[in-house]
């Protein structure tokens, strides 16, 4: 069993909808439904600073199985505490030789049948609403 712990979002997201990873050089996010039932959604986007690598499943096992706040009925994401991808993955996509070390914190973002693993630095958590900027884009994603 993994080790880890449960990191409390500010907003409450639809755990039972999708959820998108966005990742490139200049950016790595989740985002996430917010009010699946109003006529106008909002959405939760976290944002993964220092992102280094990001890997995605689509199934209903995640390596955050087990692993909970002791709040319930929050929303949450987890961070692994005895990962071995840092290491793994400075082996995998670091040159030999390189005075780069390992680094990065291992966030799991579950959502129904698909969570996202992350390792980066840190997060942070914004709404984003109806006129804020890049909501239309994100909108795009969840069509």
């Amino acid at each position: 069993m993994r080790s880890g712990i449960a990191i409390t979002l500010k907003y409450q997201h639809e755990h039972i909808e999708d959820s998108v990873l966005v990742f490139s050089a200049e950016e790595c996010s989740v985002l996430l439904l917010v009010s699946a039932d109003e006529d106008v959604k909002s959405f939760v986007k976290l944002d993964f600073d220092g992102a280094i690598c990001a890997r995605s499943a689509r199934t209903d096992c995640s390596p955050a199985i087990d692993i909970y706040p002791k709040e319930g009925g929050v929303s949450f994401i987890v961070e692994l505490t005895d990962s071995s991808w840092p290491i793994d993955a400075h082996k995998a996509y670091v040159y030999a030789g390189s005075s780069l070390k390992p680094r990065g914190r291992h966030f799991v973002v579950s959502n129904h049948d698909v969570f996202h693993e992350i390792l980066a630095d840190s997060f942070t958590e914004t709404l984003v609403e109806k006129g804020d900027a890049g909501y239309k884009e994100i909108c795009s994603h969840f069509a």
